[in-house]
């Protein structure tokens, strides 16, 4: 009986030796591969990583293979087969330099949630890398970034912030207490409401808006981006407020250490009474960057109970929660996608019998009531106090 399999391989092999003898008929123009091999290395792809970001790549070793990283990646489940996940990410770790930009498309659909590092046994900070991997990008061809994120770029050129025309202008107004609501609300949101919070909390709080602290540049890659940062500092505040949990986030690293970063929800004081109760039954979605990052997971609760709400929960919530979709800049690199991983956790706040979803972050807000097609109301936490 013949070997089907023996004959489709000895048929591949003829084949492919055939076309071997044929090339070497054909006069063709000489290469030296040595020469072409370097400039695979050429000096405009080799850049040198820190000694924190070599035990970043290097951290990728402990990599077991052991899958429980992918069963918690909610991007790669509703990705449609073009991310493959937190696994992949560690594979190209070990990878040399120039390969990282062929699987850039990967590296921008992680979320940078870090969702998958809580179910890591071997605690391989599998966000760091993709974070990294970009950087290294934007080092050594930041037209491969932009070209990715043209809207950014050319909202950034012209108004200084990636979101678009800031509704509040900038102000430099000097005071010890600084509110910075962040990039995304003063284009998309309203600062004044929180300066609303600021004096009913008892602070005399000076806006400093229509500047970006680079956090979300940097989540894409464009490092030492931070219009308007160096300003900030020339006010000389002795605390600064954000209410953007990637603010929050960025800040505490970028600001010198003499400059207290505070979130919003901190300064609350506990004699402030709730200036509304939500009607019904209210789910709160937990922010990444302000929940596994920043650790902020038992204030929110606390202030949902002194708003006397009827709150449930996900059934993936507190520092296990699942990511709206919009971290590390996949809202602008692909919406469909972000939209589709924000409708899952609309879709079980309807299950849960939610007639509100609250949240603490403004990129959170507008993923979330775009996938709830004005169906299901989404809040800012603090706005019950304002």
């Amino acid at each position: 009986m013949i070997d089907r399999k023996q004959v489709k391989s000895l048929l591949v092999l003829g084949w492919n030796f055939g076309l071997h003898i044929l090339r070497g008929l054909i006069p063709r123009k000489k290469v030296s591969q040595v020469e072409l091999f370097k400039g695979y290395f050429s000096k405009d792809w080799i850049t040198a990583f820190t000694a924190e970001e070599i035990e970043q790549v290097y951290n990728f070793q402990q990599c077991t293979v052991c899958g429980l990283c992918q069963e918690v990646c909610v991007p790669a489940w509703v990705s449609e087969g073009k991310f493959l996940g937190p696994e992949h990410l560690a594979a190209c770790a070990g990878r040399s330099q120039p390969e990282y930009i062929s699987d850039a498309d990967d590296f921008f659909r992680c979320t940078l949630c870090a969702r998958c590092e809580p179910a890591c046994p071997e605690e391989v900070k599998i966000s760091d890398l993709a974070w990294l991997m970009r950087r290294w990008i934007f080092r050594v061809d930041p037209s491969a970034t932009w070209s990715l994120f043209p809207q950014v770029k050319q909202n950034l050129d012209q108004f200084q912030n990636p979101f678009g025309k800031p509704r509040v202008p900038g102000q430099a107004q000097a005071g010890k207490v600084m509110l910075f609501p962040g990039c995304r609300e003063t284009a998309l949101g309203d600062p004044e409401k929180w300066l609303a919070l600021c004096k009913k909390s008892g602070l005399d709080a000076k806006l400093f808006s229509a500047a970006c602290c680079g956090g979300l540049l940097e989540e894409i890659g464009a490092e030492n981006l931070s219009p308007g940062l160096d300003q900030l500092v020339a006010q000389g505040p002795e605390l600064v407020l954000t209410v953007c949990p990637h603010c929050f986030y960025h800040l505490r690293r970028k600001l010198p250490q003499n400059i207290a970063v505070k979130f919003i929800l901190e300064m609350i004081p506990g004699n402030i009474a709730p200036a509304q109760k939500p009607k019904g039954k209210v789910v709160y979605h937990d922010p990444c960057f302000l929940t596994r990052k920043m650790g902020m997971g038992g204030l929110p609760r606390l202030l949902l109970q002194r708003a006397g709400a009827s709150a449930v929960e996900f059934s993936a919530s507190n520092g296990l929660s699942d990511c709206c979709g919009g971290g590390g800049g996949l809202l602008w690199y692909d919406p469909a996608h972000a939209n589709r991983i924000a409708g899952r956790r609309v879709e079980e706040a309807r299950k849960l019998g939610a007639e509100m979803i609250l949240t603490e972050c403004g990129i959170c807000q507008d993923l979330l009531e775009k996938a709830g097609q004005g169906q299901m109301p989404v809040k800012r936490l603090s706005e019950l106090f304002i």
